[in-house]
């Protein structure tokens, strides 16, 4: 049997907001199906990094291939950015078109499925996030919890690869967080590779097959959860869990 290969492929990466260096030489691997969350303080670089994978941030120095396709070249990006869903803060849904366009536009512009085919799928996806019956609505006469579930059956509707979320829950009032990380929980469940950045650490302890610690552009280190939660090696790790976790 040859070794699987990474879904995604980080190689010494180097990034730079002008004289800022926000991403100090990091080498990440991710498995097809592995669940890895990235945990760390305000302004360590976790969201610039996930933001790297499909180059919606440049960077300077070092490789990212996804599925064996460099970032990097602009011929393939197009085809990387179908095969890799992304969930956002903020949850970037066309205002002035329905739950159900918005699910749907991708596949029938991108994927060029028919609109019913899309619109069938759509639902699907709806369905399991649990607001099929939002379809009809604009984002605007949804709460924050629902626009986000909108959110992410949006980005599965591409059929990804690969799912990476940027602190989806850290724009929510409190009530609405769990009803999106379930959300999450059943899509871990189902296989999917997910990237996830979060602050919520009960998550990363539950679903997490491997936890990132990053602080100041670095990692600093990587565990299964257990042993990030209850054995941190590091000082840095220690110190930011017992801030996060007893406050």
């Amino acid at each position: 049997m040859s070794p699987v290969e990474p879904l995604v492929r980080i190689q010494n990466l180097h990034k730079y907001f002008g004289p800022l260096h926000v991403l100090k030489g990091i080498t990440l691997e991710v498995a097809p199906g592995e669940r890895l969350v990235i945990i760390g303080p305000s302004g360590s670089g976790k969201s610039t990094l996930i933001r790297c994978i499909n180059r919606l941030e440049d960077f300077q120095e070092g490789t990212v291939t996804v599925d064996g396709m460099d970032v990097k070249d602009d011929r393939l990006l197009p085809k990387i950015r179908r095969e890799v869903g992304m969930v956002f803060q903020q949850f970037n849904l066309f205002p002035h078109m329905t739950v159900l366009e918005n699910v749907t536009l991708g596949p029938i512009r991108v994927r060029r499925l028919s609109r019913a085919e899309a619109e069938r799928k759509a639902m699907e996806l709806l369905e399991r996030v649990g607001i099929a019956d939002q379809a009809k609505k604009y984002p605007g006469q949804l709460s924050g919890g629902q626009q986000q579930r909108v959110a992410i059956a949006r980005a599965l509707a591409m059929e990804p690869k690969l799912m990476l979320f940027d602190e989806p829950t850290s724009a929510l009032d409190p009530e609405m967080v769990g009803e999106v990380l379930d959300v999450m929980r059943d899509l871990a469940r189902g296989g999917m590779t997910m990237v996830v950045v979060t602050h919520e650490m009960g998550f990363a302890r539950e679903v997490a097959d491997r936890v990132v610690f990053m602080d100041r552009g670095e990692i600093v280190e990587e565990a299964p959860p257990e042993a990030i939660f209850t054995r941190p090696k590091e000082e840095r790790t220690r110190a930011f869990l017992q801030r996060v976790l007893h406050h």
